[in-house]
């Protein structure tokens, strides 16, 4: 087991992310604003927003076999990933769908089994852990949801966070660098919450910023 002081740990260059929003709120269209050369994999179909951006490459999941299909992506990420530098999946929330709809499909009620949900929990965490491995930016996009906390009082509140299944999504928000919420304000602009309180779930483990507009999810903070 090796040794680092903390005077010599240096932060990651390669950021680990996820993004989450209420659907149309421009999640994809982050991928075409990401300083670089991006490959996306559009799960949901949203992709045709990023029509005319000529630094994304885009492939489409096969919703049939979405287990293999999303595998099969990421070895062609990593055999090309010297010519990139993001990788967008786009989204978490609606692979957990297709995922769960093709296992119904090999029951007699048509609906998954209680080990799926399981094998999929799993499934979920081995997939974000792999592509973080890559030497890229990574973001992973989700939809929003609420969960309800309870306080040791018993005082309750309400808090976004992204749709991903309950028992791991505090484990892949832990396992990234930063989580950010996009918002869209009342005269357009859009922007990311990345600082979090008892509403919002959000993170920024790479640079001091509470947020940014949408197309600065990249750039660092000079402060």
């Amino acid at each position: 087991m090796d040794l680092t002081n903390g005077a010599d740990i240096t932060k990651s260059e390669k950021a680990k992310i996820i993004i989450y929003s209420k659907p149309g709120n421009g999640k994809t269209t982050v991928a075409g604003l990401l300083p670089g050369k991006t490959l996306v994999l559009d799960i949901d179909g949203t992709s045709q927003v990023l029509s005319g951006y000529k630094n994304v490459d885009v492939a489409r999941i096969d919703g049939d076999d979405p287990h293999n299909s999303i595998l099969k992506f990421f070895a062609i990420a990593k055999a090309n990933i010297g010519n990139y530098d993001n990788v967008f999946i786009d989204n978490l929330t609606h692979y957990q769908k297709l995922w769960l709809l093709k296992k119904g499909e090999n029951t007699k009620s048509g609906m998954p089994e209680l080990k799926d949900y399981a094998l999929l929990d799993n499934h979920l965490l081995k997939l974000v852990e792999t592509f973080n491995t890559l030497d890229a930016n990574i973001i992973f996009t989700a939809w929003e949801t609420t969960r309800t906390i309870t306080h040791d009082d018993g005082q309750q509140y309400t808090q976004f966070i992204p749709d991903i299944r309950d028992k791991i999504v505090n484990h892949i928000m832990g396992i990234v660098h930063v989580v950010g919420q996009l918002v869209k304000k009342a005269d357009g602009t859009r922007g990311f919450v990345l600082e979090g309180n008892q509403s919002i779930f959000a993170k920024n483990h790479l640079d001091q910023r509470k947020g940014c507009v949408q197309e600065e999810l990249l750039v660092p903070s000079t402060n």
